[in-house]
């Protein structure tokens, strides 16, 4: 038996010894050191893929742990305010979690559970933490801590958030004019206004967006004043005339639309926007104005043209709208098929001896469409 164990042993030291021994030819031996590196970085890719899974596996119990302590309470906080206040997540990875689910409890209550919510989010100091987020370069961080500022509607930080209307980022600099229309509209409307022209990567439905979340009061002052300080106006701002009081805006819309206007490919925008406030003041005064603008050259503008002209049309407005039904645009012979079956004192009897008298096939065609829907 003692033989046999020194034997096995003189065996692996000769396995040993061949194994690192290099061999002689150069090739050889780089294929041979080759491998030896291959299967070492190999190992430590192995050892990392499960160091990564377990830490990602210990971070997510983590997390449902700390989602299983915190639901509860800010579902019992929306419904009625408890006798102290929970203390605070420990560390900046629960501060994430705690703010991704006050956001998402924030989203779905309404009135006195928003202002429960928000005195917990403040009454556990965690609206100081947000505010230190917003100075990091982590963009989802201050996306983040943005959108909890947003629901908090709090002034007191429109210092902090200002700044960032000037982002590089769109994505930001549009979230935090969001943030600040949240906290006070009509302030913010004038800081925000005069960045329509600067800011060419903030999209115009964006811009739309915010003026309908500050409201047509907190738009209009400062609309208005940037319209009146140039004599061409820019179409990105014009196009905002909807989202403001259209009975202060309608001066300038009739100013503008009166004045020597070139249809040009950004005009369309501004005259489309001019037209349709006109068109929500119902003023017989504007009919004039209206109606000759029914014979533009841009199609968009007599489709709106149109449309304005109807909520405020009389009978004498027929033969400019029967005009209309020989247009070459399918949507503006449409809209003054729509305008005329609508028109007061119309009766079936006109109706048919208009559709009898055209003479353009498509009109009679959207003619017939719109007695159709009349007489459903």
């Amino acid at each position: 038996m003692p033989s046999e164990l020194v034997g096995l042993q003189r065996l692996l030291y000769q396995a040993l010894q061949v194994l690192t021994t290099p061999p002689e030819d150069p090739v050889l031996r780089f294929a041979v050191y080759s491998a030896i590196v291959l299967a070492g970085l190999t190992l430590l890719i192995l050892i990392q893929v499960l160091v990564l899974t377990e830490l990602a596996s210990r971070r997510e119990r983590r997390r449902l742990a700390f989602t299983g302590h915190w639901r509860p309470q800010l579902a019992a906080w929306s419904v009625e305010h408890g006798d102290a206040l929970p203390w605070p997540p420990r560390g900046r990875q629960e501060e994430i979690w705690f703010m991704l689910l006050w956001l998402r409890l924030r989203r779905q209550v309404r009135g006195q559970s928003q202002q429960r919510l928000n005195a917990l989010f403040e009454g556990i100091g965690m609206s100081g933490r947000v505010v230190r987020l917003l100075r990091g370069r982590g963009v989802h961080r201050r996306l983040l801590s943005l959108s909890c500022l947003q629901y908090l509607a709090n002034d007191r930080y429109w210092a902090d958030v200002l700044p960032l209307v000037n982002d590089a980022n769109p994505v930001v600099a549009l979230t935090a004019a969001q943030t600040l229309v949240a906290m006070n509209p009509e302030r913010a409307m004038q800081r925000l206004i005069p960045l329509v022209e600067l800011r060419r990567d903030w999209a115009t439905p964006r811009l739309e967006a915010l003026c309908r979340q500050a409201g047509p009061t907190a738009v209009s002052g400062p609309l208005l004043s940037r319209l009146g300080e140039g004599e061409e106006p820019p179409a990105r701002l014009v196009a905002l005339l909807a989202w403001a009081e259209p009975n202060r805006v309608a001066p300038w819309a009739r100013r503008f639309l009166a004045g020597s206007v070139e249809e040009q490919e950004g005009a369309d925008v501004s005259l489309c926007a001019a037209l349709s406030c006109l068109g929500q003041q119902r003023d017989p005064r504007d009919r004039p104005l209206l109606l000759s603008w029914l014979i533009a050259d841009s199609p968009q503008v007599r489709l709106v043209a149109v449309q304005a002209l109807r909520r405020q049309a009389v009978l004498e407005d027929a033969p400019f709208l029967l005009e209309r039904l020989t247009d070459s645009s399918w949507w503006v012979r449409q809209a003054a098929a729509d305008a005329l079956v609508e028109l007061p004192g119309i009766g079936d009897a006109d109706i048919t001896t208009w559709q009898h008298e055209l003479k353009d096939r498509y009109g009679r065609d959207a003619l017939t469409r719109a007695i159709a829907e009349r007489r459903r």
